[in-house]
């Protein structure tokens, strides 16, 4: 898939897109946020009731979120969103008043899907909270990773 943004061309192979909503649906489903949110995406459920899970399903999941973007019933990119590259190729995400400096090109997609889930969630949250979420995702993504 491919996406442009502040002029600038991004691509990300499909069922990766895939992965990074399974990362951020787990961290919601788990209960592994700071901040109690009831987010899910269906499209993710039937993956979960697998017992075992194949390439094969992870490439179902994909096509049915080819088909959800297709139809822009879904999108990880909120309004107004801006990336910017800094010289040592990670990346600063600004939403309004929020700024999210030295994002890892692994953590740019979840982050935003993630940024893109806390703007669309009832009741409303507001900016600080989605800023104090989103760092201590970052900090709970980079301490998995690090593992």
């Amino acid at each position: 898939m491919e996406f442009i943004l502040n002029n600038k061309r991004y691509s990300i192979i499909n069922h990766e897109l895939y992965i990074d909503y399974l990362i951020v649906d787990s961290y919601f489903r788990d209960k592994r946020s700071k901040y109690d949110y009831d987010i899910r995406f269906e499209f993710i459920t039937p993956l979960l009731e697998k017992e075992k899970v194949e390439f094969e399903d992870i490439l179902e999941g994909t096509k049915l979120l080819e088909d959800l973007i297709e139809k822009e019933e879904i999108n990880f990119i909120p309004y107004g969103v801006r990336i910017d590259e800094h010289l040592n190729g990670n990346f600063k995400i600004t939403y309004q008043d929020l700024e999210f400096n030295n994002i890892r090109v692994g953590e740019a997609i979840p982050l935003l899907i993630a940024l893109t889930s806390l703007l669309n969630y009832n009741p409303i949250v507001t900016l600080t909270q989605i800023e104090e979420e989103l760092n201590y995702f970052l900090e709970k993504y980079r301490n998995y990773a690090e593992r």
